[in-house]
């Protein structure tokens, strides 16, 4: 899980996830990347544990090769669509493989990006 706060524009633009996910290995009892996931998604959600606030807001997560790293992108259309409601608020970002949550990040939604 994770304790990172980290912010999402509402701007139109498509906002990139990534997670690095470990497990334990049977043999050594030792933290090792999980490698080789398959069926997970990212979502948004507006509590820790919740549904998604909008299936357009549920994507599917690959793998970076072979290095338990899993990313994915939310598309700006749906983000700036779905979350507007969420402005100067906190949600969740949840990586999950059903209801089985792997990750988690909180995410402020800000309207726009200031511009320089």
């Amino acid at each position: 899980m994770s304790s990172e706060v980290v912010t999402v524009y509402i701007d139109g633009n498509d906002a990139e996830f990534e997670y690095e996910l470990d497990q334990k290995n049977a043999s050594t009892g030792l933290a090792e990347a999980a490698t080789g996931l398959s069926g997970l998604t990212c979502f948004y959600a507006a509590t820790k544990t919740g549904a998604t606030i909008d299936a357009s807001l549920s994507v599917s997560a690959s793998e970076r090769g072979t290095t338990g790293r899993y990313f994915g992108v939310h598309q700006g259309s749906d983000l700036t669509a779905h979350l507007a409601a969420f402005v100067n608020k906190r949600v969740f970002r949840i990586l999950a493989k059903g209801t089985d949550i792997h990750a988690y990040t909180t995410v402020t939604v800000v309207e726009a990006r200031e511009s320089a």
